[in-house]
């Protein structure tokens, strides 16, 4: 079974380092780089590992992604997307978001366009929410999770 992972989009726009200004993605929040950097993160969102590879803890304690023989791989932005590189293996994978809001909806047996009926919106717009493409506003969002029988965070 594959493993979940929060990966945290980071966003440095201020810092004495140059290296360290602009985008980039973590297993770990902003931290604030320092007393120099200023930044913030998105959150975190879920993604699902390929399969072999796992998190896992390096010397220091710190979260890092690992290939089945223990090898450390690198997460690098690509089109705002994270991207799993794996040198050893010379590979790279494009991490695919959990689609949360698609799993409770098939657990309820609903179709995307039952779905869309008891909201009144297209099918379009549930794909483009599940897909993570585009967010619900609040309401709607709350109208999907008592729809799915889920919380809000739930679906998030």
């Amino acid at each position: 079974m594959s493993e979940i992972v929060t990966i945290y989009r980071i966003n440095c726009y201020a810092s004495l380092d140059p290296s360290l200004v602009g985008e980039s993605c973590s297993l770990l929040p902003w931290d604030g780089a320092g007393p120099d950097s200023q930044g913030s993160d998105d959150g975190g969102r879920e993604y699902v590992l390929p399969e072999h590879y796992r998190q896992s803890r390096d010397e220091d304690g710190c979260p890092v992604v690992q290939d089945e023989e223990g090898c450390v791989c690198e997460l690098k932005l690509h089109n705002g997307c994270p991207l799993l590189i794996d040198e050893e293996k010379r590979l790279a994978h494009l991490l695919e978001p959990v689609k949360k809001m698609a799993t409770y909806r098939l657990a309820a047996g609903m179709t995307i366009a039952e779905l869309a009926q008891h909201l009144g919106v297209t099918q379009k717009e549930v794909y483009e929410w599940e897909n993570l493409e585009k967010s619900p506003e609040e309401a709607v969002l709350r109208q999907i999770a008592d729809i799915l029988g889920c919380g809000v965070s739930e679906i998030r």
